[in-house]
């Protein structure tokens, strides 16, 4: 399974219900973190923010 879809143990991984509200918390974390990109992926349970190194390799969710 990709390292992207698996969820660390005890992390709150940030959910948002709407993929706007998702793209427009991504939009702050962008803002934020200069030194990561990021992309809004739908889950199960809503809409979740991965938090990208700039060559695209995943890093880690965005957490609450």
């Amino acid at each position: 399974m990709s390292r992207a879809f698996v969820s660390e143990p005890g992390a709150s991984t940030l959910v948002r219900s709407t993929e706007e509200s998702a793209r427009n918390t991504a939009e702050v974390y962008r803002a934020i973190e200069p030194g990561y990109d990021f992309e809004v992926r739908q889950g199960r349970n809503g809409w979740m923010i991965a938090r990208l190194t700039k060559d695209g390799t995943f890093d880690s969710w965005v957490e609450e």
